[in-house]
């Protein structure tokens, strides 16, 4: 039987994997020269993540490169 605390664990690794490959997809998308745009196209279609989020990544993993 999974406990509360069982399920904001689980959630919390879903969340750090999502991050984990929003990091990648980011690096990757402005290391081939895309776009901001394409960048978040992919966030939002790799990751199921609505427009708002994809930005909130890319703002975090593009730190000075943009």
């Amino acid at each position: 039987m999974c406990t509360f605390f069982d399920e904001i664990a689980k959630e919390g690794e879903i969340k750090g994997r999502a991050g984990d490959r929003a990091e990648g997809i980011v690096e990757v998308g402005l290391d081939l020269g895309l776009s901001q745009n394409d960048i978040l196209d992919k966030l939002q279609n790799k990751l199921g993540v609505s427009f708002q989020k994809a930005q909130e990544y890319f703002k975090m993993f593009a730190g000075e490169s943009v």
